[in-house]
């Protein structure tokens, strides 16, 4: 079917000629409702595990384990490494380098990214002191100049994954009530003015949306960025995003959720598309959009989202990247679903049933963490705690759709970045 059909008439005559029906278009509340209840009632039971500070004392001992693992070297020259005779770590990196540890550039972001969330959500944490202590040793001016330095050179490299999570970082210090936030926060200001202006120009000239279910995705990058512009003043990105949102995604129709997964991707790019427009369309556009962007929650063609990916008959170390990214598509769908339901009228009847699939995925996503040894540990925990956040609407909430912001004195970023 075309995804990208511009016509809502198109869409339909196509839906009766398959023999389809588009979702929640010509049922009444009262016949969805009973569908919904029906369909929930055939759908496994699945309880997320309790969260605490026990909880959060094992999954914060992780991004601890990796923050300062140099990442391997990669072929070719990179971030981190030389290359000469053999691949070699320059003797200053962790004084001219702030996220060098954790696998790869953007999980060691995410990973102190984690560290803030869990210092800020359990400030009696036993282990807050030393993520405190991490936090500040790499974020340090001077390795904030380094890592600039590097990224006025770098030309695509962690574009936009890898930028949108950097703001999001800098989003979590900014809002925290903390001395010591405020200075490491004000550190990292020059990447993010970068950064900034340079997924303004991305998103202003991308010419059609990535929809694959692995970092380049289009939706996922935005809705990171959405989560920064909804608590740092940031007119000419916010305005970017909202309108290459709608430009790239609002002719969106009957999402292919049957192809889903597609190999071994982290997320689902349907739910994470939902998610987004969430965040871009008011409550009464959203819904309209959503029915014919979805199927039907209980179509055939859903249920590849119904139930949690099995990964257990992945057992080859060589093959652990790929299971992590299984395992971790469990928490997105989960978040996603999670915010798909927030974002619908409050007596719709499919908020129970997203509630329901948020808990199967979630739960088996709990169960299956630490399956992919380091390939997981180096940045599962994330994911968790970004569901957990959603599921219990903990840190920063963005209030209403996104748009304009009102004018502020924060400096427009875009007029400081020099064009690569």
């Amino acid at each position: 079917m075309n995804l990208r059909s511009k016509r809502i008439g198109v869409t339909s005559l196509a839906a009766l000629l398959l023999g389809t029906q588009l979702p929640a278009q010509g049922l009444g509340h009262a016949d969805l409702a009973n569908r919904m209840s029906k369909y929930k009632s055939t759908l496994a039971k699945a309880s997320v595990p309790q969260f605490g500070t026990e909880e959060a004392l094992a999954l914060g001992a992780w991004p601890l384990s990796c923050i300062d693992h140099p990442q391997a070297a990669p072929e070719g020259a990179q971030y981190l490494w030389l290359y000469g005779s053999r691949p070699q770590l320059p003797a200053d990196y962790d004084k001219t380098r702030a996220f060098y540890g954790c696998y790869d550039w953007h999980s060691a972001v995410n990973s102190m990214w984690m560290m803030v969330a869990l210092s800020k959500d359990y400030p009696k944490l036993s282990l807050a002191p030393l993520m405190r202590e991490k936090l500040t040793e790499h974020l340090d001016q001077k390795n904030i100049s380094g890592e600039l330095e590097f990224f006025k050179q770098a030309k695509a490299f962690e574009k936009p994954y890898g930028y949108a999570w950097l703001l999001k970082l800098y989003a979590e210090l900014k809002t925290w009530n903390d001395p010591e936030a405020a200075k490491t926060a004000a550190n990292l200001e020059p990447l993010v003015h970068f950064f900034s202006g340079k997924l303004t120009e991305y998103f202003d000239h991308l010419p059609y949306a990535s929809r694959t279910g692995v970092h380049p995705n289009t939706a996922l990058s935005m809705t990171l960025v959405l989560d920064y512009v909804s608590t740092v003043p940031d007119q000419a990105l916010n305005d970017s995003v909202v309108r290459n949102a709608k430009r790239l995604f609002m002719g969106d129709r009957q999402c292919p959720t049957a192809f889903e997964p597609g190999g071994t991707e982290f997320l689902s790019p349907c739910l994470a598309e939902a998610e987004l427009m969430s965040r871009i369309l008011s409550a009464s556009e959203y819904p309209v959009w959503l029915n014919t962007f979805l199927p039907q929650f209980d179509a055939p063609e859903f249920q590849t989202l119904a139930k949690a990916v099995d990964v257990s008959s992945i057992t080859s170390k060589d093959e652990f990247a790929g299971k992590s990214h299984l395992i971790g598509l469990a928490f997105q769908r989960a978040m996603a679903m999670v915010k798909i339901a927030d974002a619908l009228p409050a007596k719709d009847p499919r908020i129970p049933v997203l509630h329901q699939l948020a808990d199967i995925n979630a739960s088996h996503g709990f169960g299956a963490l630490s399956e992919a040894g380091y390939l997981g540990s180096h940045w599962l925990g994330t994911y968790a705690v970004l569901y957990l956040r959603a599921a219990h609407h903990v840190g920063p909430q963005p209030v209403g759709p996104a748009q304009a912001l009102p004018p502020s004195s924060h400096t427009n970023p875009a007029n400081e970045v020099p064009s690569q």
